[in-house]
């Protein structure tokens, strides 16, 4: 009985068991269908709604000393809303895994392998191709959006003058900034020369600021206008913009420039152009050009 039971020499071998993976969708499918995944997906919802309300508490954050009083603010904040919305789906996916591998997966007692081992994504050509596709437009849509912004904001600033050159409309107010420890001082040419340590504006005018400093570097910071750049000892630094709101706004300093850098602030004071005018002549700044 046991000669009968022994295959032959000549025997021909059973057929070897198919290798050829399962086509990729079919693979993708039978991951999406396995617990953890659909756990990490549900996770992803869910996480992505909690952190849905953190575009409007940055706004919130950003607008603590009042809205936005310029086209340059308005911008900045238009993108820190969609970059922060964009970015919502990819963070709720990180902190799912996160979570789930803290609590989901739970390490297995005994010697034995586990029964089946998990796809292996990098091989899984639909998967690789939508990765590839999804991240590749989102990256791209940043880009384009930043780059958008940018010449916005440069067009608006005066971005686009020449470093040593002034802009050309006659409209235009010059105001020279200059830093010092711990005060700002506001030089107004165009109206001789009048100086203060509050800055006045004129709505709907275009003001183009030169900036400077006497002592160290600080940062001229005009919060809700949306301005922000260096004053550098023995250097002058150009931007500007155009208020479009009335009201009384903030300066503080950006660069820590000594012990009392954080009461380096002054107010903004926007007023319309009849009244600056009006203004200026009555405390000594007639109009020179």
């Amino acid at each position: 009985m046991a000669d009968t039971m022994t295959p032959s020499p000549g025997a021909s071998e059973p057929p070897e068991a198919p290798t050829n993976r399962p086509p990729a969708l079919h693979r993708l499918r039978d991951w999406m269908q396995r617990p953890y995944a659909r756990h990490v997906m549900i996770l992803t919802v869910i996480i992505g709604f909690v952190l849905l309300p953190l575009c409007w508490l940055l706004l919130a954050a950003m607008n603590q000393t009042g809205a936005p009083a310029s086209n340059v603010m308005e911008d900045i904040e238009e993108t820190v809303f969609v970059f922060t919305l964009v970015s919502i789906p990819i963070t709720a996916f990180v902190f799912a895994v996160l979570v789930y591998s803290l609590f989901g997966w739970k390490g297995k007692s005994g010697e034995a392998p586990p029964n089946e081992d998990n796809p292996a994504i990098r091989s899984n050509t639909i998967a690789v191709i939508t990765w590839s596709v999804v991240t590749s437009a989102l990256a791209a849509f940043l880009v384009v959006w930043g780059l958008m912004e940018l010449a916005s904001i440069t067009s608006n600033s005066f971005g686009t003058q020449p470093i040593n050159g002034q802009v050309k409309q006659e409209d235009v107010l010059v105001v020279n900034v200059t830093g010092q420890q711990w005060v700002w001082t506001f030089e107004y040419p165009q109206y001789d020369k009048y100086e203060s340590d509050v800055l006045y504006l004129a709505k709907d005018r275009p003001v183009l600021f030169n900036v400077t400093s006497k002592d160290v570097v600080h940062n001229f910071w005009a919060v809700e206008l949306g301005v922000k750049i260096d004053a550098n000892p023995g250097a002058v630094t150009q931007t500007g913009v155009t208020p479009n709101k009335e009201g009384i706004f903030n300066v503080r300093c950006a660069e820590l420039c000594g012990l009392h850098h954080a009461y380096m602030e002054t107010q903004i004071r926007v007023m319309e152009p009849d009244t600056f005018n009006s203004w200026m002549r009555e405390n000594g700044g007639g109009k020179t050009s």
